[in-house]
């Protein structure tokens, strides 16, 4: 079961998410766009597109400032660094210097009677000696090769510090060039998945909405379920693998199926669009048949009325957001998103608040995830 959504002011249960949402996350990643976390930072995308493009210029110079502040810093650390290890080669071989020049003073303070030990230590002076002025003969050789790594380091830096001084406009220039190339690239993305985000919208206004009422009432997002045989419906001879349905508002007054259609004008009137009206009785039938198989099959349970079992209705509505057709359609009522509370709220409770809870955990439970 997702997590449920509260505030201190009592209101509806919302579980999942809504699957355009989904959908709009997967095709952005496809595309390689990762800076927008909601629906909110696309549509503010769209609206401050154009000064984005004009603060462009003024962003890459700023931003530049504070890389060339930071690569001053870096050249002065890298020097530092360099001499500190100039510093710590030179004291290290200094240090070599004067412990064989004491050892060599040693060894000359030293007569012996015997030819042989004056022999041995002629030749250990004499190796010293050489060996004090190799390390003083090429002293400078020494420094440059132990202090090598640190003086690179701040010759690349200093090399950075004046490439970008150089070469500033034309950096600039080039940035701001990739940045207007970036954005283009987005806003083209965002315009491919525009039905996406159109139908994002819409779902996400019939979610706002649901929200207001109290929390006797539950919505589940984006309800998807596989049917393993297949539901056939005889009435149309149609064998039915799968619904989903945009929402499931499940109360005590019973369940209500909602699509949601965020259309215009012209979408409404354009025969090449599959009628939602028949999607929404096909996904009707399959969650009468599911939600019947279930009391049948003891999934969950209701209290038996004196009369009888209980019926469970299912009402089926199409919510538009935008434009609303003018007709009325047999067993699905065309709701715009202003009428849609005070319908679900018209009809009287037949169930206990307990009845709604059984009915809802069981629906959100054979729902795929």
């Amino acid at each position: 079961m997702g997590a449920k959504v509260h505030n201190e002011r009592s209101m509806a249960i919302i579980v999942g998410q809504i699957e355009p949402l989904k959908k709009i996350k997967e095709a952005l990643n496809e595309k390689g766009v990762t800076r927008f976390k909601s629906i909110g930072e696309i549509n503010a995308f769209l609206r401050n597109y154009n000064s984005e493009i004009n603060e462009i210029p003024k962003t890459i110079e700023n931003d530049l400032i504070k890389e060339i502040e930071h690569l001053d810093t870096e050249c002065i650390r890298t020097r530092r660094d360099y001499e500190e290890a100039k510093k710590a080669v030179t004291e290290d071989a200094n240090q070599k210097i004067s412990n064989f020049k004491n050892k060599l003073e040693e060894l000359k303070g030293k007569n012996s009677k015997r030819n042989l030990f004056n022999i041995f230590n002629a030749l250990r002076i004499k190796y010293l000696s050489k060996k004090i002025s190799r390390l003083e003969n090429s002293m400078d050789s020494i420094i440059r090769n132990g202090s090598a790594v640190a003086e690179f380091d701040a010759a690349m830096a200093k090399k950075k510090v004046d490439d970008f001084m150089l070469n500033r406009n034309s950096i600039i220039a080039k940035r701001c060039a990739d940045s207007l190339k970036n954005l283009n690239y987005i806003k083209s993305v965002i315009e491919g998945i525009s039905p996406m985000i159109a139908g994002a919208l819409g779902e996400n206004s019939v979610v706002k909405e649901v929200k207001k009422l109290s929390d006797e009432f539950y919505m589940i997002n984006n309800f998807y379920v596989k049917f393993d045989p297949p539901i056939y419906n005889r009435s149309n001879r149609d064998r039915i693998f799968s619904i989903q349905i945009d929402h499931i508002v499940v109360c005590r007054s019973g369940i209500f199926s909602i699509e949601t259609k965020n259309w215009s004008e012209k979408s409404i009137n354009d025969l090449d669009l599959r009628s939602p009206v028949e999607q929404v009785l096909r996904s009707g039938y399959a969650l009468f048949v599911l939600v019947h198989d279930g009391l049948k099959s003891d999934l969950f349970k209701l209290t038996k009325h004196h009369w009888g079992n209980k019926k469970i209705p299912i009402r089926n509505i199409i919510a538009m957001t935008n434009k609303k057709p003018k007709g009325e359609f047999k067993h699905v009522k065309i709701l715009s998103l202003a009428e849609l509370i005070g319908y679900i709220k018209y009809f009287e409770p037949i169930f206990s608040k307990e009845e709604a809870d059984k009915i809802f955990m069981y629906l959100n439970g054979v729902k795929a995830s």
